[in-house]
């Protein structure tokens, strides 16, 4: 008999020591933070106890260096948890431009009944991949001309680009005369490549298709397509910019060649005049 109620209290006291509010789930908005970004931070308590636990502290430690509150409040207050229920606290957070991107373990302190608890939570700072396309330069200013243009890929994000591939797709607004695919190896952080290609602009105003494909440092991968706009005159509309200058020999061989046919009717109308 006295066995068995050691076992009932030692049962007993397994419970009670056991008994906590546990963070049952963790959760961050958006999934993958990017440096500079507001992030929502999302943690779920659970009281495992019998009892209801009241005045329990959320404390977070933000002194890695990658990020900081919006409200400056580091600490969430929840006034009870009933007993098998959860309560969700949220911090409202922003990772700094300069972070790196990588897992940030948080320490998160709960404080309740004069308990301490020491945690650990991770949030991802996502590296931001950006790849903006400019016409750096074109020899092409009016409809039908051939000529190359270059086109410069610039890394705007925090992250290096790799095995960047830059297709020219083709279109009715242009021809290629160049291969139409090329490959660079890598573009670093705040720097760019150039590419070249060589067309015949069939239309005015034409627009350039590309489908772009690369890899970040962490090899994931990206495919997108963009569009630039190549400035394309009609010849009387690029002399009156005075992009080309006019073509002034043709206009007078063209007004000499009217002057010689009229004189050619001329003498042979006055020749008919004088046979009669």
């Amino acid at each position: 008999m006295k066995k068995i109620i050691l076992i009932l209290m030692f049962l007993l006291l397994m419970n009670f020591v056991s008994a906590e509010i546990g963070i049952s789930n963790v959760a961050t908005s958006p999934e993958k933070a990017l440096p500079g970004e507001r992030v929502n931070l999302i943690i779920t308590l659970e009281n495992n106890n019998y009892d209801d636990i009241k005045d329990i502290s959320v404390k977070l430690d933000l002194n890695n260096g990658a990020f900081a509150t919006i409200d400056s409040a580091t600490e969430q207050l929840i006034d009870e948890i009933e007993n098998d229920d959860s309560r969700k606290v949220i911090f409202n957070l922003i990772t700094l431009p300069d972070a790196e991107p990588k897992i940030y373990k948080i320490p998160v302190k709960i404080t309740y009944n004069n308990i301490t608890k020491d945690s650990l939570i991770s949030i991802f700072i996502e590296s931001k991949t950006k790849l903006d396309l400019v016409l750096e330069n074109s020899e092409i200013i009016k409809v039908n001309d051939k000529g190359k243009i270059i086109i410069k890929l610039v890394n705007l994000g925090t992250n290096e680009i790799k095995s960047l591939r830059l297709v020219l797709l083709p279109s009715l607004d242009y021809e290629i005369l160049s291969p139409n695919t090329l490959y660079i190896s890598k573009i670093d952080v705040e720097d760019f490549e150039t590419a070249e290609f060589t067309i015949i602009s069939n239309v005015k105003n034409t627009k350039l298709n590309f489908n772009l494909g690369y890899k970040d440092n962490n090899n994931k991968e990206y495919a997108e397509n963009k569009e630039l706009r190549l400035n394309v005159y009609s010849l009387e509309d690029a002399e009156k910019l005075g992009l080309i200058k006019k073509n002034y020999f043709m206009q007078v061989g063209i007004i000499i060649l009217i002057i010689i046919i009229l004189i050619f009717i001329y003498r042979k109308l006055r020749r008919k005049k004088n046979a009669v």
